[in-house]
């Protein structure tokens, strides 16, 4: 299977991330000439990554990709059973792509020192800070975010916390996770584990590569 976008890309590495726990074998596809061209267009009129294709079938949003790879295989299940597992995994999942990612990417427009916009800065980083005790708090003691083994918790944990511990120095904010236990361990994790380690090194040196080193 084929997932269209770039690696560093949270959206995208999200559906990599679900592939690589699912066991699917697949390859990160850029987009040849942008996401406007007809020929990307036929893939996604909306014109954004990611797109999976997966023989016949084509789809678009990462979060419906999720749900595609895990309805495609019962192995290696993403959705924990019973329903308060599923549902758990579910919640953490949601508090970081829809809470915790809009205020981390949001500093995106602001990385530039000399149009920095400080106030801006600060109600960004007083939101992730709120956001990431919420989460220190619900989330598992346990190796991945919502226990033992991963589940699609993890499929929207990891590319934003990726993002926090890349991006957020670059605003000062060196210490975000400075008493936060668990989630200091989960990426310490993340990064030795065969399972996340090989997605992460991808997304390291594709956002070097952007950024200039």
């Amino acid at each position: 299977m084929d997932i269209y976008g770039v690696i560093y890309s949270p959206f995208a590495a999200r559906v990599a991330f679900a592939a690589s726990f699912k066991g699917f074998k697949y390859k990160i596809v850029a987009p040849k000439d942008g996401t406007k061209t007809p020929a990307f267009l036929k893939l996604n009129p909306l014109g954004k990554v990611p797109v999976l294709k997966d023989g016949k079938v084509v789809l678009f949003e990462s979060s419906v990709i999720i749900e595609y790879l895990e309805a495609k295989s019962k192995k290696k299940r993403l959705v924990p059973t019973p329903a308060k597992a599923g549902a758990e995994a579910r919640l953490l999942g949601a508090l970081f792509a829809e809470y915790l990612q809009p205020s981390v990417l949001g500093l995106w427009q602001q990385i530039d020192p000399a149009k920095r916009d400080q106030a801006v800065v600060d109600a960004k980083l007083t939101d992730v800070a709120r956001y990431l005790d919420i989460i220190e708090k619900r989330m598992s003691a346990k190796p991945y975010c919502a226990g033992a083994k991963p589940t699609i918790a993890d499929c929207y944990a990891l590319p934003v916390m990726f993002f926090l511990t890349n991006f957020m120095p670059r605003f000062g904010a060196t210490n975000l996770l400075k008493g936060r236990k668990k989630l200091t361990k989960y990426i310490a994790f993340a990064r030795k584990n065969k399972l996340t380690s090989g997605v992460l090194a991808q997304m390291d040196a594709a956002l070097q590569q952007v950024m200039g080193g």
